[in-house]
């Protein structure tokens, strides 16, 4: 790894970690239907009572559905001899039909700025990859073009919440030693577009923590930790939900060496279930 390139691997990750949902970003995007499952919003109640010989009452309006989407965030960057130096692609979830409910509409401009601040970060590591270009063009190294990606999944949706967990992947520094891959996930409440935090989900949110870290000190791979460690590295939006519990994570390099990866642990909800708030 040249000098450049030791330099921008921990400035990359940094830009990475404070991404800031409100940065302005390349404006070209794509928005596709995506295959997943629809939520009915509640239905409008319908007028009752009204007298026998009145005209009928119009028929109760068809109940909403969320439709899922997505919008693609991508692009190319070249050198000035056109070569590619860096080529990035982001994937988050949309809304198809986010103008027919506010809450609907909070979530799909929610990742419509992610996506505008990762690009806005690309734009900037792309500076930085046509320079590494071209100190490696000049001594006769080998120069592999920087790239980035990112896509999501749904581990949970019920007719209240979605659970939304994101991958991202960049090998954007030459001769590094490994790529970067991350993990980060958010839970938004269907009814309004909030986004959950940790706290959304406990009646008493620092005895949950405690609870939380003292079940995740006793699991096998993280026996080896002490309590102050664990309580550093846990970051309370490492989390997202499923069908039977909590997922916690921690990314990669952090309470373990990077080969062991990114570590997951889950939670039965049964086990946190006296201090859960009505929310779950």
């Amino acid at each position: 790894m040249n000098i450049r390139s030791a330099r921008l691997f921990p400035l990359m990750l940094a830009l990475v970690l404070a991404l800031s949902a409100c940065t302005s970003g390349d404006p070209s995007n794509t928005r596709t239907p995506a295959a997943s499952s629809t939520t009915p919003a509640s239905p409008t109640p319908s007028s009752s009572g009204a007298p026998q010989d009145a005209a009928p009452s119009s028929p109760s309006p068809t109940p909403q559905v969320l439709t899922w989407s997505e919008q693609t965030f991508q692009r190319d960057y070249t050198a000035e001899d056109g070569t590619l130096v860096m080529s990035v692609k982001y994937v988050f979830p949309d809304v198809e039909n986010a103008d027919q409910n506010p809450a609907w509409s909070e979530i799909s401009s929610y990742y419509a700025a992610e996506g505008a601040a990762y690009m806005a970060t690309a734009g900037e590591l792309a500076g930085y990859a046509a320079d590494d270009y071209a100190v490696t063009k000049a001594t006769g190294g080998e120069f592999l073009p920087f790239g980035e990606e990112s896509g999501y999944r749904f581990s949970l949706e019920t007719e209240d919440l979605v659970s939304v967990v994101r991958s991202y992947y960049a090998n954007s520094v030459t001769g590094a030693a490994h790529p970067a891959n991350y993990q980060f996930s958010e839970q938004f409440d269907l009814a309004t577009g909030e986004r959950l935090t940790l706290s959304s989900f406990f009646t008493d949110p620092e005895a949950a923590r405690t609870r939380i870290l003292e079940t995740l000190s006793g699991k096998d791979a993280l026996s080896g930790y002490s309590a102050d460690t664990l309580s550093s590295e846990f970051k309370d939006e490492y989390f997202y939900l499923t069908e039977d519990g909590f997922v916690f994570y921690f990314q990669p390099d952090t309470v373990a060496p990077y080969a062991a990866g990114l570590l997951e642990f889950s939670i039965p909800y049964s086990e946190l279930e006296d201090l859960l708030s009505p929310t779950l």
